[in-house]
């Protein structure tokens, strides 16, 4: 059921008795600008650990002891051209709890303080707090380029995005960015945030409905506001070559990186047919990537393609050794080929329909999953039962797939290289 707390405030509840415990997803959506990247991630990571109630990690922790284990967090995420502060919590449902509890009632009292009521000290969030984050942020930032696979994942996005830094630059921002931001602006920043920014509540478990949305139309900062409209599906700009970059690091393993240009998008009449392609293009253990580079020809260590369905993006990355590069590379354009020819099995197309039928069948398991999965088919405007879902899978076939194949445009090469140093 869906309830308007506000204007630009919506909360929508998703009953379901299969789990002990609940959740609440609380978005504050606003369009992606790379500018804010590095505000947002800051600004989540002191809204997650303190208050002024709570004005340290171990008084948070001992609070979240208290709610029967409850489980919290602040997070930045960007849904295609949505940028995201995501509130998350985790609860048992009352029926579970000795009698008269009522931690709902008290789960939302926590939020709102958590939210509302930050550890500030007048006009800017404490200083020494704010420092120690702050630190916190910027050695994790300068820590990424530790992490090859990661780091090559950052610099393709940026090659991918030439000239578009709103897509290109990663989410959290820089160390640069990072160590620039001063407790006051951010403490501004804060109020543009919880006063303008759209505000999705999604809700699931086995909850009193009326109880929660009458809380949260005590949280004061849940008031009116006149969201931006902006189109969520991210269009790249066109670019006249392939974007190539390399990097020279020590160590025995290098990683290659490839982008591709799929403008299918969720909801768009090809998604699922791109879906499927990706799982046999490198999506899954099954797939040619997998089987040819890695287990028939034993040129990667690893390699594996994701498809985004938000940005129009099909990505490939294997982590291999220098000499092989070149071989790799062309081994990666022979696959497509094949998939363009439909040179692959019967067996093989059945076994990843089977696949995904069971993987979609499992997130109703996960309360987590099906939220999130709730959350992108309201953001999207798309929306299909699961009989419904499975029955696209299954009517895919192998003309669909290769003209999914046919429309993947090289657009972007990136190589960490390690020549054995």
């Amino acid at each position: 059921m869906k309830y308007e707390i506000a204007k630009g405030v919506s909360l929508t509840t998703i009953p379901t008795t299969k789990f002990k415990n609940s959740k609440i997803l609380i978005n504050f959506t606003f369009p992606a600008q790379h500018e804010n990247y590095a505000k947002l991630a800051l600004l989540a990571e002191l809204l997650e650990n303190c208050s002024a109630k709570y004005n340290s990690e171990l008084l948070v922790s001992r609070q979240l002891s208290r709610m029967y284990g409850a489980s919290f967090g602040v997070t930045v995420l960007r849904y295609g051209n949505q940028h995201t502060l995501q509130v998350s919590i985790t609860f048992p449902s009352d029926k579970y709890l000795p009698a008269k509890s009522q931690l709902t009632s008290e789960v939302l009292n926590f939020l709102q303080e958590m939210i509302e009521d930050p550890f500030v000290d007048g006009q800017q969030f404490d200083q020494a707090y704010f420092r120690i984050h702050q630190s916190n942020m910027i050695n994790y930032l300068d820590s990424i380029q530790d992490n090859k696979g990661f780091f090559s994942t950052l610099q393709l996005q940026q090659l991918y995005y030439a000239n578009d830094p709103d897509h290109g630059n990663f989410l959290m921002g820089t160390p640069q960015e990072m160590s620039h931001i001063d407790s006051k602006s951010l403490f501004n920043f804060y109020h543009q945030v919880l006063f303008q920014a759209k505000i999705s509540i999604l809700i699931g478990g086995d909850l009193d409905e009326k109880l929660v949305a009458d809380g949260f139309q005590h949280f004061q900062s849940f008031s009116d506001r006149i969201p931006q409209v902006y189109e969520l599906k991210v269009k790249p700009r066109p670019v006249d070559d392939v974007q190539r970059a390399a990097k020279d690091i020590e160590g025995s393993q290098s990683v290659l990186s490839i982008a591709y240009e799929l403008p299918i998008y969720f909801g768009d009449d090809e998604y699922f047919p791109a879906v499927i392609f990706n799982q046999l293009f490198g999506g899954s253990s099954r797939s040619l990537l997998f089987t040819n580079v890695r287990e028939k020809h034993s040129l990667a260590y690893d390699i594996h393609s994701s498809y985004n369905s938000l940005v129009g993006m099909d990505t490939v990355q294997a982590g291999i050794d220098y000499a092989n590069e070149d071989q790799v590379t062309e081994m990666v354009a022979d696959q497509l080929t094949q998939l363009i020819d439909g040179q692959y099995s019967d067996e093989l197309l059945d076994g990843v329909k089977q696949a995904l039928v069971n993987q979609h069948r499992s997130e109703v398991d996960h309360l987590g999953s099906l939220i999130e999965k709730q959350y992108i088919q309201q953001i999207m405007g798309f929306s299909l039962s699961d009989s419904q879902w499975e029955d696209k899978v299954e009517a895919v076939t192998r003309k669909q797939i290769s003209e999914v194949a046919k429309r993947m445009s090289l657009r972007a090469i990136f190589q960490l290289n390690s020549r054995g140093h």
